[in-house]
């Protein structure tokens, strides 16, 4: 009897590591989406929520910036020398 307890008592202490690094490995598939980006500038860029985010990385920048140059502004975005007043 002793040994089924041990057999069972590891059997489960395994399943809840395999469990736990299931739910480790989904959280590092997140990914970013340009096509959040409405506007993107040197240090970020302006959502489609209208508000401001900080680039992740610079793979993310230089990606958005070869993408949609048409919308990539290489100044940040609160420079007021680019700004209407």
């Amino acid at each position: 009897m002793k040994i089924n307890f041990k057999g069972a008592a590891m059997a489960a202490a395994f399943a809840l590591t395999l469990g736990s690094a299931a739910k480790a490995n989904a959280a590092v598939g997140i990914s970013f989406d340009l096509g959040n980006v409405a506007i993107g500038y040197s240090d970020g860029y302006m959502g489609n929520d209208h508000q401001y985010h900080r680039w992740a990385n610079a793979r993310d920048a230089s990606r958005f910036r070869a993408a949609h140059k048409e919308q990539y502004h290489s100044y940040k975005h609160n420079d007021t020398r680019h700004h209407d007043n």
